[in-house]
């Protein structure tokens, strides 16, 4: 699924650069060979990984930053372009949540440290309410592709209901 999320970054067009946080040396292979850039990752969980992204897209000039994990089996660069889309102020936050809605399956943040990075239960209302503290307009992306991500069992039967109606490759 990881090397499928570059390739599906790949083909969206507004993804200036790809940039992958991670401290094992394997992922850095992957994503070197998929044309990502890899950071190493200097503190270990996802938040910390996240903001370390943010902070060096920040530090590049750069003015926001699409974040996805590699667990959404069937996202697609329509969707990516899609999110990137609704993104039209120059501060802003643009969430896909999760199927149950707990969940943030992707974010763009305009700018890249536009709020801190709080992935984990209840993240989508934790993003939402920290954009809205911020005074940032927040949109919400919601797609049966991008919604799904892959943490119970339930989401693999799902998956496989989801990708068979839409004609993927079931895993």
């Amino acid at each position: 699924m990881f090397a499928r999320t570059l390739d599906v970054l790949s083909a969206a067009t507004p993804i200036a650069r790809i940039i992958v946080v991670s401290s094992d040396l394997t992922v850095h292979d992957i994503a070197r060979a998929k044309g990502a850039a890899p950071l190493a990752e200097t503190e270990s969980g996802l938040n910390a990984a996240v903001s370390q992204a943010c902070a060096w897209v920040a530090a590049q000039g750069g003015s926001g930053v699409f974040i996805v994990p590699a667990d959404l089996p069937l996202i697609r660069p329509a969707d990516v372009t899609a999110m990137i889309d609704l993104g039209t102020e120059k501060a802003c936050v643009v969430i896909a949540p999760d199927l149950r809605e707990e969940g943030t399956n992707a974010m763009l943040l305009l700018p890249p440290q536009a709020i801190r990075p709080a992935f984990g239960p209840a993240s989508f209302a934790a993003h939402t309410a920290q954009a809205r503290s911020c005074d940032l307009p927040v949109h919400v992306f919601r797609s049966p592709t991008i919604s799904l991500d892959l943490d119970v069992p339930e989401d693999l039967a799902y998956y496989r209901e989801l990708a068979e109606a839409l004609g993927a490759r079931a895993v």
